[in-house]
């Protein structure tokens, strides 16, 4: 008998049971002795044959079956594959509270599903500055700056309880407008009836007032109270020009019971009687405003007379040397090309950037507190402008303004 190394494979068992076994070797040589031998090489019952299906001794190997949860097929959610459709697939570690959910959707803020380590809470569309869980999936909590419905009554993030804020612990607001009360550090008024009290608190002393408590007003008409609730006066308030909030109050002294005529100095002296001073141009864009506003019958004018529109209303103005008989011969009336010159108060004013009358302003009749007399073209540009000796330039009509308002 022919012995095989035990270490090799026949070919074909190879191929059957892919591999070699020990056994397997010593049951094919024990299924082909004989019981006698003839010494020559033959078996004395008949030739020597091999059947592979009755060989004792050789296993048939199987591979083991696959479980159908073992293995995602190729193309859903969970094969760790981010398919067309998924946003990502993290596979065994997909998870409500992963970043990425079992439908291979991110975990977001809004989903419902908290995602842990980065969401305090997620309730879906419940979500809300006033829930319980806010609209970055944080738990709701006094001092977040955002009122809790049914639970706080006032959380501004601030909650030391000083005016305007609330209390620390969210339970109700700490002094501020619109309580009914006046608090002298910080309001001028408090109630929502009278109508010199703004929102804001604060008396409607001029339209600059008016159209900072309320910026969606128009301009028109109105009524300020520059003394307090006890006076009010009805002026034209700009909402628009330069930003808005210049006020325009028209004066009429053509009657008999002033004391005529109506110099600057007199005007100032009247204007002042309403809490303001005489008019004074700002910028270009004021002074267009303002002849507009002389030249409309827009508000009745206050001092006795009932003319309420004319080109006069611009005829002297509160622009006054600043040393007298110092002038600026020959030059632009702005405070830049005419530094000799200055407003009542000190500040901005404009009257023409190009020279309109080359023999003006007349040093001789530059006096303290005298004003030129205006004459205006129908554009609202000025025509000309004259230095009057003594007095200065008279007028029945002029107008004041609070002056708190300035060009940006």
């Amino acid at each position: 008998m022919t012995s095989f190394p035990r270490a090799s494979c026949l070919p074909l068992l190879a191929a059957l049971v892919g591999g070699c076994l020990d056994t397997g070797v010593a049951a094919t040589e024990a299924s082909t002795e004989t019981s006698s031998s003839s010494g020559d090489g033959s078996s004395s019952g008949g030739p020597m044959t091999t059947d592979a299906s009755s060989t004792t001794g050789v296993a048939t190997t199987e591979a083991p079956p696959t479980t159908a949860t073992s293995i995602v097929p190729t193309g859903e959610c969970g094969d760790m594959v981010v398919d067309p459709g998924e946003e990502c697939d993290d596979g065994p570690a997909n998870g409500d509270e992963a970043a990425c959910t079992p439908t291979c959707l991110r975990n977001t803020c809004g989903d419902g599903l908290v995602w842990v380590g980065h969401e305090a809470c997620d309730d879906g569309p419940a979500n809300a500055d006033d829930g319980a869980c806010t609209p970055e999936c944080d738990a709701a909590s006094c001092g977040d700056g955002k009122v809790q419905a049914g639970v706080e009554v006032c959380d501004d993030g601030v909650n030391d309880g000083s005016y305007g804020s609330c209390a620390a612990d969210c339970s109700a607001r700490a002094a501020h407008c619109g309580d009914g009360t006046i608090d002298p550090d910080h309001e001028e008024c408090d109630s929502g009836t009278d109508p010199a009290c703004l929102g804001s608190c604060q008396l409607a002393t001029s339209c600059l007032r008016i159209h900072e408590s309320d910026p969606s007003l128009i301009s028109g008409p109105r009524q300020i109270y520059p003394f307090g609730p006890v006076q009010s006066f009805d002026v034209y308030c700009d909402m628009e020009t330069d930003g808005g909030g210049y006020t325009f109050l028209k004066v009429d002294v053509d009657s008999d019971v002033n004391d005529l005529p109506y110099t600057s100095k007199k005007a100032e002296g009247l204007c002042a009687g309403f809490g303001m001073r005489l008019f004074v141009p700002r910028s270009p864009a004021h002074l267009a405003s303002a002849f507009a506003v002389a030249t409309t019958p827009n508000v009745a004018p206050q001092g006795g007379g009932d003319n309420a529109t004319g080109q006069d209303y611009l005829q002297i103005l509160g622009i006054y040397p600043v040393k007298a008989g110092i002038s600026c011969l020959g030059k632009a009336l702005t405070p830049s090309t005419c530094p000799q010159w200055s407003a009542n108060d000190g500040g901005p004013w404009y009257v023409s950037d190009t020279v309109k009358n080359p023999a003006e302003p007349d040093g001789d009749g530059a006096c303290a507190s005298c004003s030129m007399i205006y004459t205006w073209n129908l554009d609202g540009s000025v025509k000309n402008y004259k230095t009057v000796a003594g007095a200065g330039g008279i007028s029945l009509r002029f107008m004041c303004d609070v002056g708190d308002k300035l060009p940006p």
